[in-house]
């Protein structure tokens, strides 16, 4: 591999935090704002997250994704683009089928890469932030690591 090419594939992997936190999707439509979603957040970077969710979202879509990090008092409202879309079964612990009941197969969630398009600096220096924080304190999952 040529230096040129290594210097690039350095550039384009952004450093990642892995975490299990609640966020929101809301579809941008040309007419405002379209629906909503919970997610929940599997990594983030100052590039883009990962995302889960019950809810079918096209690849292509532009979207608000809006998260709160522990230890921050303030939201952040990112615009984004689903650039990829992943399912996987998962298990819904919460209910159990009714006796009877032909709805006994899991839950699917889907996983979706957002790559985000405006995030702001302040926004920017804010989640790296969080990411020295975390390494500092330990806090965040047990399983939080920087990869």
């Amino acid at each position: 591999m040529s230096l040129m090419g290594k210097n690039l594939t350095e550039l384009t992997r952004a450093e990642r935090l892995e975490m299990q936190i609640l966020g929101k999707l809301t579809l941008e439509k040309s007419a405002g704002p379209g629906e909503s979603f919970l997610c929940n957040t599997l990594n983030i970077s100052t590039s883009g997250a990962l995302v889960e969710t019950g809810s079918m979202i096209p690849i292509g879509s532009f979207l608000k994704y809006s998260v709160s990090f522990p230890g921050f008092n303030r939201n952040f409202e990112i615009i984004g683009e689903v650039v990829r879309g992943e399912r996987k079964t998962a298990a819904n612990r919460r209910e159990k089928p009714s006796q009877g009941s032909q709805d006994s197969e899991p839950r699917k969630l889907i996983r979706y890469g957002i790559m985000f398009l405006d995030l702001k600096e302040e926004d920017r220096k804010a989640i790296e932030g969080f990411f020295i924080q975390t390494r500092l304190d330990g806090s965040g999952n047990a399983g939080a690591s920087l990869s």
